[in-house]
């Protein structure tokens, strides 16, 4: 058997063996590590074993994450943690949690090995990007580094391991806010509504569309039903992470007064159904939708969150995404105006939230905390977070429902800028 200490290994048959297994920087940082040793080291003709192979790599990781650290301070991107943290199927939800993440969501680059994601859940904040795992990975089971490029910065790298997707539909859908077009509503009028649908699902789908009608006064709900047009027509395909514009014309029905109508998406198996946040006709008056310049979020915070969580709720008819108040608790939201301008003069907000009737004992306890922006102080891109208490007394009703609508206002009107407003609706359901 040949004398292992006669073998020469030249460093390009190395660096040859390692394309695939280290990115093209790890390569240049190792023959740039491999050329500096001391002549009296590593002499020709000398075995290269794999402990000293090892401690490369383990200086070249360190090299990386040191850089990564000092570029942070100055700004760069860094990320802290994943979730979940070692392993996750294809088309599953990817939490990157981390600093100096641009607040534009959409304006950040995630990289899992060479595939990049540049769109973001709606849920996500300035700390943290959501999103579905796309199916555009080959050989997996792998294990690939997961990274963040902004404003051409790149964050440290930490690992997981993607695997193959499951075969029964999951996920969510999520809706952008109803767009109406202006002008007074009247009896026999054809009111286009478009919303945004993006499907942060498993697979590819064939979604059935329909309208789910509540709050009504005067006509019934089949009555504004009947003639609803959808475009694209329903069932519309749709891929994971795909987002599509879906347009539904209603014609207001004779003897209408009022009525909410939102928009539900239901998966081909019925696995994965989702409602919109209601869009109100009332005949005489305008609709009023949210304007996207503003993008509302929230989460339920770990601590101080009163023992709310998130789950489905009931409101006529209608199942979606709620929160579930829990009876005699003070508990707290943690909201997110972002200015989603990307120039322009800094803007005003104003916060007021409100328990739609009927509020069923469910109160909003002293407003939003701070309940506006110092004047000019929001720039584009910029967001203000604010906290929401809310409550539901020992005595209220089990199972009961409300709505919360959380408005946010810009007010100022100088430097270009005219008032506009912005809101989210949010199912709310009280449980022991």
């Amino acid at each position: 058997m040949t004398d292992p200490s006669t073998i020469t290994v030249p460093l390009s048959t190395i660096l040859d063996a390692l394309e695939g297994a280290l990115t093209e920087e790890e390569q240049a940082a190792l023959s740039q590590q491999l050329g500096l040793l001391n002549p009296a080291g590593v002499a020709p003709g000398d075995l290269i074993t794999a402990e000293l192979f090892n401690k490369f790599r383990h200086d070249i990781d360190d090299l990386i994450v040191r850089v990564s650290q000092l570029e942070g301070a100055a700004g760069g991107p860094i990320i802290d943690s994943l979730s979940p943290s070692s392993t996750i199927a294809v088309n599953a939800t990817l939490v990157v949690t981390g600093r100096n993440f641009n607040a534009i969501r959409n304006f950040n680059t995630v990289l899992i090995g060479d595939v990049e994601i540049t769109q973001f859940r709606s849920d996500s904040t300035p700390t943290s990007l959501v999103f579905p795992v796309p199916d555009l990975f080959t050989g997996l089971p792998a294990t690939l580094p997961v990274r963040v490029t902004t404003e051409g910065r790149t964050s440290n790298a930490l690992s997981i391991t993607v695997t193959r997707p499951d075969q029964i539909q999951g996920g969510q859908y999520t809706f952008g806010a109803g767009q109406a077009p202006g002008g007074l509503i009247a009896v026999g009028a054809e009111v286009p509504i478009t919303w945004s649908v993006q499907a942060l699902t498993l697979f590819p789908d064939n979604v059935t569309l329909s309208l789910v009608i509540g709050g009504i006064t005067g006509a019934s709900a089949a009555a504004w039903q009947a003639g609803v047009v959808f475009d694209p027509p329903s069932p519309m395909p749709i891929l994971p992470g795909q987002t599509k514009p879906v347009e539904a014309t209603v014609t207001v029905p004779a003897g209408a007064v009022s009525a909410n109508v939102s928009l539900q998406v239901a998966s081909q198996d019925g696995n994965v159904v989702n409602v919109s946040d209601p869009v109100t006709i009332t005949v005489g008056d305008e609709i009023e939708v949210s304007d996207p310049r503003i993008d509302l979020t929230f989460s339920i915070p770990v601590f101080g969150g009163g023992q709310m969580t998130t789950g489905p709720v009931t409101i006529e008819g209608a199942t979606s995404d709620g929160i579930l108040v829990k009876k005699g608790q003070n508990g707290k939201l943690k909201f997110h105006a972002l200015d989603t301008r990307t120039s322009g003069p800094g803007a005003t907000f104003s916060i007021t939230a409100e328990v739609l009737a009927p509020a069923n004992g469910l109160t909003v306890d002293t407003g939003p905390n701070p309940a506006g922006s110092a004047a000019g102080a929001i720039d584009p891109g910029e967001d203000l977070p604010f906290d929401l208490p809310l409550k539901a007394p020992s005595g209220a009703t089990t199972n009961a429902t409300a709505r919360l609508k959380v408005t946010c206002n810009q007010t100022k009107t100088t430097g270009g800028l005219t008032a506009y407003t912005s809101f989210k609706i949010i199912p709310l359901k009280i449980v022991d």
